[in-house]
C-alpha cells in the first residue's frame, strides 16, 4: 500500500523542512522495509519540468511485517528533535492522519500504532 508523508513545523524555514525531508527520506529507506521518494508533481502551463514537493515523501510498503512499528519509531525520534513537527500521513483513498508530539510519547505509543494501522492495514502484514 502507498501512503504519502508531509511534514510541517511553523518555526522552521523552506529550506529547513527540505532539508528535514530528506534527511527523514534517506532514515526511512535505511530503518525500515519501505521505499521512501520525494513527491514529484506536474509543472504547470508554461513550466519546464516536474515540481518537487516540499516536506513530502511518497512511501510504498515492500510487504513484511513489523513496517508500521518500526517506521513509527523513526518518526518518533524526529519529533523527540523537533516538538513543533507534525507529521501528517495520507493514504490513496484519502484518509489522513495526524500525528504530533503526544502522539508519540510512551503513554499514547500503542494508540497511534493502532491508528496507523487502521489507516495503511496492509503494510505490517507479512507478504506472501
Amino acid at each position: 500500500m502507498n501512503a504519502t508523508l508531509s511534514l510541517h513545523d511553523s518555526s522552521m524555514t523552506a529550506e529547513d523542512i527540505a532539508e528535514l525531508t530528506g534527511r527523514l527520506r534517506h532514515d526511512i529507506e535505511q530503518e525500515t522495509e519501505l521505499t521512501a521518494r520525494q513527491v514529484e508533481t506536474a509543472g504547470g502551463l508554461g513550466a519546464k519540468g516536474d515540481f518537487v514537493s516540499i516536506g513530502q515523501i511518497a512511501l510504498v510498503a515492500l510487504g513484511s511485517g513489523g513496517t508500521v512499528v518500526t517506521l513509527l519509531q523513526v518518526l518518533k525520534s524526529y519529533v523527540e528533535r523537533k516538538p513543533m513537527l507534525r507529521i501528517e500521513l495520507e493514504v490513496p483513498d484519502g484518509r489522513k492522519l495526524k500525528l504530533e508530539a503526544e502522539h508519540l510519547r510512551p503513554e499514547q505509543i500503542e494508540q497511534t500504532l493502532q491508528a496507523v494501522k487502521q489507516l495503511w492495514p496492509e503494510s505490517d502484514s507479512p507478504s506472501s
